[in-house]
């Protein structure tokens, strides 16, 4: 037998169903640690729903005026910002677990300082902290549902893990509500437990589970006539064996060192991930400001004013709409081979279309259900591509630029648009909502117009490297056909 074909074995012998219960086990742990990491996302973005609920009480409270609420709201993006920066170098480093950790808990006691505090200098510094921390998960897990996702199940994962923003809006929301405007400081302390329970499985997990060298192994095989098992590539392999297959959770431990300029030029010069990254800066732009407008939009524009429904129509909107958009989506996505499929592309370019024909709709209507409806379907068609691109971005890049990577994205998408988006929002709804309030909301698409023309030119992009990266892999299978059946014909 052949050196190459020894070096792909794994011997597994009188141990061979302990092996396979430890690597079912890891892939268990995997799964629960993504679901968590998906869950404190949607957790930390709690924080907006507990504002908009208790808007009034607690600028009351808190004698806070116009423009100090509105600092009050937009200082976590300066936190963010900072975020980025920081997090770029460190997590191209062994460290994730820690860092996670500090900041999880971090997070914890800040949501409780709202019960002892309500000095304005400590509360903008407290809001700032939470935009720092919260930037780490908002980085670190699409990179980590990338690379530890359970294989059948990551498209959805990298998809849901994409919505946590309008489901989080939604939890704080409801939490707010439940308590009432008056009990708003303990909103922001159910949200902190919310938030330690979710740190005792990540903080108790092995390191290993955390690195930012560990790969996804691959497939193993144990052949009914073989005394071996095997490790293969992918499932189309071990068809020509007819061998049962399960996926390996085994981690294997890689050292990283840090990136340097030529690692940052070609995260630059990377057209699937630069033009997928501006996409989602303008998209961001929209759904930031879409939770303002709601309000003005509805009472001044439509004439409604029954406060039992604006809260139907924003729980509907940036709840069900997103959560219904991104489990569709990523199950269409699933089903023609996931994000990592060239088929893919097409379909994005689908649904941006229709979330194009929706902005239309949303723009000029009238009347109180079409516009339930048109809102209801932007936010749906949006989120079945949105998660997406954030798959395409994240995996156009090597293992060693994911995190500093997807810092980019995040920064691109504060500066361009999480933070401008609300400003430019107040400036033109402030000049002109007497007389036009919806003018603030339909110009802002002309800004969507922009992204859907860079998802285009990201989506061919994405297709030409996947179709390129089918072929290598093609060719790669057939010589290592050839190395495996030489043995046979010589035997």
């Amino acid at each position: 037998m052949s050196s190459e074909i020894k070096k792909e074995e794994l011997l597994i012998n009188d141990d061979g169903e302990e092996e396979k219960q430890r690597f079912e086990l890891s892939r268990i742990l995997r799964f629960a640690l993504v679901s968590s990491f998906i869950l404190l996302n949607i957790t930390f973005s709690a924080d907006v729903g507990v504002i908009a609920s208790s808007k009034f009480k607690l600028q009351k409270d808190l004698n806070f005026n116009d423009k100090e609420f509105a600092t009050f709201n937009s200082i976590t993006s300066t936190g963010r910002i900072l975020g980025t920066f920081i997090y770029m170098g460190l997590l191209t480093r062994d460290n994730r677990k820690l860092l996670t950790s500090i900041c999880l808990l971090a997070s914890c006691c800040l949501f409780f300082s709202f019960l002892f505090t309500s000095h304005k200098l400590v509360l903008f510094g407290v809001r700032f902290l939470l935009g720092l921390s919260r930037n780490f998960f908002q980085i670190y897990v699409p990179v980590y549902v990338d690379q530890f996702g359970v294989k059948p199940l990551k498209t959805i994962m990298i998809s849901i893990s994409n919505i946590t923003s309008p489901l989080g809006r939604a939890l704080g929301f409801a939490i707010g509500t439940a308590l009432g405007e008056d009990r708003w400081r303990y909103s922001f302390s159910v949200v902190g437990l919310i938030l330690l329970s979710l740190a005792v499985l990540i903080i108790l997990s092995p390191p290993r589970y955390f690195s930012a060298g560990a790969t996804f192994i691959g497939y193993y095989t144990k052949g009914s006539n073989n005394e071996n098992g095997r490790l293969v590539k992918n499932k189309e392999e071990n068809k020509r064996y007819g061998d049962s297959v399960f996926e390996v959770g085994e981690i294997k431990m890689k050292k990283k060192g840090g990136l340097d300029l030529k690692d940052l030029l070609e995260i630059l010069k990377n057209p699937t991930f630069m033009f997928s990254t501006f996409t989602r800066a303008s998209v961001s732009f929209i759904f930031d400001i879409s939770h303002l407008f709601i309000k003005d939009y509805v009472q001044k524009g439509l004439g409604e004013t029954n406060q039992i429904l604006l809260l139907s129509y924003y729980s509907l909107a940036s709840g069900i709409g997103p959560s219904v958009g991104g489990a569709i989506g990523g199950l269409i996505i699933t089903k023609v081979g996931g994000y990592e499929h060239k088929n893919s592309c097409k379909m994005i370019s689908i649904f941006s279309v229709l979330t194009f024909i929706t902005t239309f709709f949303l723009c000029f209507t009238d009347r109180l259900i079409t516009f339930c409806i048109s809102l209801f379907a932007f936010y749906a068609t949006a989120y079945m591509f949105y998660p997406i691109i954030t798959g395409y971005a994240v995996n156009s890049l090597s293992a060693k630029q994911k995190g500093t990577g997807y810092s980019f994205t995040i920064l691109i998408c504060t500066v361009c648009g999480n933070f401008p988006g609300p400003l430019y929002y107040g400036i033109i709804n402030d000049k002109y909502k007497a007389t036009n309030p919806r003018l603030a909301w339909r110009c802002s698409i002309f800004y969507y117009i922009v992204g859907f023309t860079l998802l285009q030119f990201a989506c061919y992009y994405r297709y030409r490297d996947l179709a390129k990266k089918e072929e290598e892999d093609k060719k790669n299978d057939e010589e290592e056909m050839k190395v495996i059946d030489t043995p046979k014909a010589n035997n």
